[in-house]
């Protein structure tokens, strides 16, 4: 069997993903040819499996309209670059690691006209509930609705929300998986030494690391600092957009009288300077709001480290793997009085260590996703040659 992964995107959570799903399929027994295929900008170690063929999603110009035509040109011109590549590749089944919803009504048609039954294709649900994406919900619901009509497999992590795009689909089949968990390189020696400074007896340090997004509740941890004295929060990661007003939480800090207790590493972290503020942290909070139902990929970075995490418990898959394996702390999505409470009891002197990450990280194994995945694949129906 042949594997093609695609991926738009040169960064993120979807990236990583990708780079870890490529490792797998290329162990498994039974997967003749595994690749990656990327935007031109990837930065990675060369790989006779990597091929750079999409346009870059990092635009040079400084320029806001600039950089949103450069998307819309991303958004329909990939699509078709990997139509193209695909109409002269062997049958493969095609995961779409990424995907251009905003133009599927446009690729998804020219995607059955010409590639008819050659290829076998999987679209993974990193977030399955499409509902906030633009330009309204009727248009949302019409480019899922379409996109998934061409999929033979849906992957999904735990939680698959109830919405219209996926029913009625008697050709696709959903599949939960296994997220899969990220091994991290040493942590940063520079940035862990200057982080060792915070650390005082009494004192437990909390963050939220990676990108920068309004869901992840900035305001109620540094709400909730102000009530915890012992507590400091460490926040690493750079914005996910220009629309992230980094300011108004610094400026909520300060009004609280927070703000000295509240660590900004503005950038984005590598791998290793990630891991230098995992390794420090007492506890990593993952405190979404009750919109957020996906599984957070920080997760799986977090899990070879064994910390204790805080977790908003609303409908997503997040929730579902720690109601599941017991590895956190759950909190009312949206309460600073719950937060509170959360952290207090994980910080309790008489509190057990009750948090075993052993089921889980056997569980969340890449091999396991890998193997579920091509037995699945093994059952669909056979490709035209």
């Amino acid at each position: 069997m042949r594997i093609i992964i695609y991926n738009s995107s040169s960064f993120g959570g979807c990236f990583d993903y990708g780079k870890a799903l490529l490792s797998a399929y290329r162990k498994h027994p039974d997967v003749a040819h595994a690749s990656w295929w990327v935007p031109q900008n990837a930065e990675l170690d060369k790989d006779d499996a990597v091929r750079r063929l999409f346009l870059t999603d990092k635009p040079k110009s400084p320029s806001r309209i600039l950089k949103q035509w450069h998307f819309l040109l991303r958004t329909i011109l990939n699509p078709l670059l990997l139509l193209q590549r695909l109409s002269v590749q062997p049958p493969s089944v095609v995961i779409f690691n990424d995907f251009e919803q905003l133009s599927a009504v446009l690729w998804v048609p020219l995607f059955r006209w010409i590639l008819g039954t050659k290829h076998r294709f999987v679209i993974v649900l990193h977030d399955p509930d499409r509902d906030a994406y633009p330009p309204s919900l009727r248009f949302t619901n019409w480019s899922m609705k379409t996109m998934m009509g061409l999929m033979d497999v849906a992957v999904f992590h735990d939680f698959l929300p109830d919405k219209i795009y996926y029913r009625n689909l008697p050709e696709c089949t959903f599949l939960d998986l296994p997220h899969g968990f990220y091994p991290m390189p040493e942590p940063d020696p520079e940035l862990l030494t200057e982080l060792l400074k915070l650390e005082s007896p009494g004192r437990i340090i909390l963050t939220i690391p990676g990108n920068i997004r309004e869901e992840k509740n900035y305001d109620l941890a540094i709400e909730a600092l102000s009530r915890l004295p012992e507590h400091i929060l460490i926040i690493a990661g750079s914005a996910s957009n220009a629309r992230v007003d980094i300011q108004q939480y610094k400026n909520l800090a300060t009004r609280l009288g927070v703000s000295e207790r509240v660590i900004w590493i503005e950038k984005f972290l590598t791998e290793a300077e990630l891991s230098a503020v995992i390794e420090i942290c007492d506890v990593v909070v993952l405190n979404y709001a009750v919109s957020f139902t996906s599984q957070s990929g920080i997760l799986n970075v977090v899990a070879p480290f064994r910390k204790e995490l805080i977790v908003s418990d609303g409908p997503s898959s997040l929730a579902s793997v720690l109601k599941k394996f017991k590895v956190g702390e759950l909190v009312e999505p949206g309460s600073v009085d719950s937060l509170v409470e959360g952290l207090k009891r994980l910080s309790a002197e008489e509190a057990e260590v009750r948090h075993n990450w052993e089921d889980y990280l056997s569980y969340a194994s890449w091999e396991n996703h890998v193997n579920k995945a091509m037995d699945c694949y093994s059952k669909l129906k056979p490709m035209a040659r």
